[in-house]
């Protein structure tokens, strides 16, 4: 899996593929303004094809998706949210390295 294969929420399809979903699913809301989120998204793409199969990462459009980003207080870009069996169980702000985002999302696999 690279960048390309991330998969991509929205207000239509976000309980069904994350909150209805069993395991891990990352979830990275960014804006097409926000530099740093075009940093995260390339190390996510980097990052995928080191994880186990049945992690999902996946992104949200903050421009597009504002009623998301109200229902989880999504208050800056990028936001990280960690989602186990649908419910939330880590959320982070900012670009962290490789290795430190690639630790964080093991953790919870």
């Amino acid at each position: 899996m690279a960048l390309e294969d991330l998969s991509v929420f929205d207000d239509s399809n976000f309980d069904n593929e994350v909150l209805g979903r069993d395991g891990l699913t990352v979830v990275d809301f960014w804006s097409k303004t926000c530099v740093p989120c075009k940093q995260l998204k390339k190390i996510l793409g980097q990052v995928t094809e080191e994880l186990p199969e049945n992690v999902v990462i996946g992104t949200v459009d903050g421009d597009e998706n504002l009623d998301l980003l109200a229902r989880y207080g999504v208050r800056g870009f990028p936001t990280l949210m960690f989602f186990k069996d649908g419910k939330v169980v880590e959320t982070r702000t900012g670009v962290d390295r490789r290795q430190v985002l690639k630790k964080a999302i093991e953790e919870h696999a």
